[in-house]
């Protein structure tokens, strides 16, 4: 089965019917991960369209410094008034400006410890299977840092997308992002519910599993895998 990406789950929860949830989970369920040569495996990952603003609240969150927004806003800007540009470009361009205007109200830094460790992540373990689903996990930063004598670990997942989620949608990235981290970093690490998050970067919201243990937000990946299993 080929991995399954979590706003395939959102999608599938969109659906308006039994019918269109049925075939859209027939789909998911029955696709069979192509072959590549080395070339092609190079190749498969196209240049982010959201590349300028994730980049940019990346620097932010792991720099600890909001000095990243205004550099490039205004590179954004220089390319915007090219006029040769396809409309798609344009928009491109405007899209990411946009949410990196709207990132500059929005108080990265206090979702983020004062100091911390970046951790890598191994291939193998953005494939979290779960209730027979290989789910796609690509979290932008995991951290370590000690608080109150204790070794712990939190993890960013910026998630962009025209229109951006829900926050109820939002909460099933950072579920998945929770169960990412108890299963490759809990022998070592605690595991921070509060940096534990994903944020929506076109509404500029975010959620972290601290608002779904308390019930701010609802829990719905188990829900969803076992609704797209029995389907």
């Amino acid at each position: 089965m080929q991995r399954i990406k979590i706003n395939e789950l959102v999608e599938f929860r969109r659906k308006q019917s039994e019918k269109y949830k049925k075939n859209f989970a027939y789909k998911l369920k029955n696709r069979i991960p192509k072959e590549k040569t080395i070339e092609e495996q190079e190749a498969e990952e196209p240049r982010d369209y959201w590349v300028f603003s994730t980049s940019c609240i990346y620097n932010v969150f792991k720099n600890g410094n909001e000095g990243f927004y205004d550099p490039k806003i205004d590179e954004l800007y220089l390319k915007m008034s090219n006029p040769n540009l396809k409309n798609s470009t344009y928009s491109m361009y405007k899209r990411n400006r946009d949410i990196l205007m709207s990132f500059k109200e929005f108080e990265v830094n206090s979702h983020r410890p004062n100091k911390f460790t970046r951790q890598g992540v191994q291939k193998e373990h953005k494939t979290l299977t779960l209730e027979g689903f290989p789910l796609y996990v690509k979290p932008n930063l995991v951290f370590i840092f000690e608080h109150d004598g204790k070794n712990k670990v939190g993890a960013l997942w910026l998630v962009p997308q025209v229109d951006g989620f829900k926050k109820s949608e939002l909460g099933i990235f950072c579920e998945v992002l929770h169960r990412f981290l108890l299963k490759n970093y809990s022998d070592n690490y605690q595991i921070s519910e509060d940096y534990c998050i994903a944020i929506d970067t076109f509404n500029a919201q975010s959620v972290t599993y601290s608002e779904l243990k308390n019930q701010s937000v609802p829990f719905l990946l188990d829900s969803t895998l076992q609704e797209m299993k029995i389907l």
